[in-house]
């Protein structure tokens, strides 16, 4: 498994795992961040790809300890 994170400005709390074809975003406080994930995953993953959003900081973690 393979992941990414992400180093950019906008919505920068996000590992990508290839394997899996997901995306996970980190939103501690979800609203109105989450508005501009669809944009984010059309312009820079394939359309097979699918976004989850955490809250939790621990579940994040999890993610990233997948490898």
């Amino acid at each position: 498994m393979k992941k990414e994170y992400n180093n950019s400005e906008e919505l920068s709390n996000y590992i990508v795992l290839k394997e899996e074809k997901e995306v996970i975003f980190y939103l501690h406080n979800p609203y109105p961040d989450c508005l501009d994930i669809p944009d984010i995953m059309k312009q820079r993953f394939p359309s097979d790809y699918k976004s989850i959003v955490v809250n939790s900081l621990d579940e994040f973690k999890k993610y990233g300890e997948k490898v």
